[in-house]
């Protein structure tokens, strides 16, 4: 790799990637037959750039498994079949700079963007010849979307990365400087807020496609949890309880009656968005997530089971006892091939964004915040009456907490912990909350582009 480069090269990505069958809505030609100054001259071919941009979304480095396993140590919430120090630094918060964990979901987020960064530069210089202007703002929504949720992810993991928004070809320079939170939570409501105005209401896609590519809800939905996020710095939470209240009366989605079907079936109606795997694409966590020959990943121990009281509905489903008194993420249950979907945002968790925010503006426990919780709450059979909550801090806390059991194993905890610092309170092994953040992987430090280590590492 040259000294200088720390982003893949989008085109050898997509060629890479699409030398898969897929029998989902993935399933294309191969756009390694495409030479590339002839990349953009049509809209099928925008839209296998589109779609190439999804599937650097699967790998084993990204939400295919290290983007949702990680953050689950971190909330020890699992362990290695082996003990690892790179994944048992996670478990213990005393990660290094030379993870390599670190290092291999950082170039994979940055691969996803850089395909983003394609799409968006390149398919607004396509001529009507070639598609319709409704398919290029469509289009360059669903990238502005998916570069809005990666870099979500740089910012709660790091903190402070490089903003690059801009397509690296092969040869380039890239020497770009790290940008602070508050200027990347800027671009990042940005782009959400240009996909909302791109992408219509009412979607267009069908089949897998409803729910496995952006839409205008998914935007308005990750936009809310992004505000929920970005409220540490402006202090505003209106934004995040409007938005999230907006996605809940008018989105269309609706909470499924059994917990359990959001995954022993795909794209339910609670789902916003899932990243769509099937038998050939197949999930990397999924595969070895499970009671099999294959497991890497299992549930901590039984601990994680004294979270949920015994009326929990979701307790057998999600935490699962196998083999040799060993636990099981419940929430893979097709691994057998591992065709199961990742649920990247569901209306569950835009009830309790809403429950928290709204009661943070009404700065009480006011019936609306308190309704949000109960929705959750009531499905999994353990619903308390409102005034079980002491104060404010006392139902945020719940909220948090009752999303932890809500959202276990699908990487939401410990950046949620972390977001207010509930995670100083939750692990003993962490002392200092300089280590609620990731370190910079120390290889990029070394590219010599004037990045700078986190604070502790």
């Amino acid at each position: 790799m040259k000294r200088n480069k720390i982003l893949l090269i989008f085109l050898a990505t997509m060629i890479a990637s699409f030398a898969i069958s897929c029998s989902k809505f993935l399933d294309r030609d191969p756009l390694g037959q495409i030479t590339q100054d002839k990349f953009f001259n049509s809209e099928t071919n925008a839209n296998a750039a589109v779609l190439g941009m999804y599937r650097t979304m699967m790998n084993s480095f990204s939400f295919g498994q290290s983007i949702i396993v990680v953050p689950e140590f971190s909330a020890v919430h699992v362990r290695h079949s082996s003990s690892f120090p790179e994944y048992q630094n996670f478990s213990e918060h005393k990660i290094q700079a030379i993870n390599p964990w670190i290092a291999n979901m950082w170039q994979a987020v940055y691969s996803t963007i850089n395909a983003a960064n394609q799409v968006i530069e390149e398919v607004p210089k396509m001529t009507e010849t070639m598609i319709t202007e409704d398919k290029k703002k469509m289009f360059v929504g669903e990238a502005k979307f998916i570069r809005a949720l990666h870099y979500f992810f740089l910012v709660r993991a790091f903190n402070k990365v490089p903003l690059k928004l801009t397509y690296t070809k092969e040869g380039d320079n890239i020497d770009i400087v790290e940008s602070d939170k508050a200027a990347l939570y800027t671009q990042i409501v940005k782009d959400l807020t240009d996909a909302i105005a791109a992408l219509p209401e009412e979607n267009p896609n069908t089949g897998d496609a409803i729910k496995g590519r952006a839409s205008h809800w998914a935007a308005k939905a990750l936009l809310a949890k992004v505000y929920l996020y970005q409220a540490s710095i402006t202090n505003d939470y209106k934004k995040a309880a409007d938005m999230a209240n907006e996605v809940l009366t008018a989105g269309g989605f609706g909470l499924v009656a059994d917990f359990s079907t959001i995954w022993t079936t795909q794209n339910t109606n609670e789902a916003i968005f899932e990243i769509q795997f099937d038998d050939q694409a197949t999930n990397p966590l999924a595969a070895v997530a499970n009671d099999n020959p294959s497991v890497l990943f299992f549930a901590k121990d039984s601990a994680i089971l004294d979270l949920y009281t015994e009326q929990d509905k979701r307790k057998d489903f999600t935490v699962k006892k196998g083999s040799n008194n060993n636990y099981f993420m419940g929430k893979f249950p097709n691994f057998s091939p591992a065709s199961q979907n990742v649920t990247v945002i569901r209306l569950a968790e835009i009830y309790l964004i809403h429950a928290e925010a709204k009661a943070r503006v009404d700065n009480s426990v006011s019936t609306a915040a308190y309704n949000s919780l109960k929705a959750v709450q009531t499905r999994a059979g353990v619903a308390v009456p409102i005034d079980t909550y002491a104060n404010l801090e006392a139902f945020v806390t719940a909220v948090q907490e009752e999303k932890e059991k809500e959202l276990m194993f699908e990487g939401e905890t410990w950046f949620d912990f972390s977001r207010t610092k509930l995670a100083l309170k939750k692990y003993e092994s962490l002392k200092d909350e300089k280590f609620l953040l990731y370190p910079i992987p120390s290889a990029q430090i070394s590219l010599g582009t004037g990045l700078t280590q986190n604070p502790g590492y």
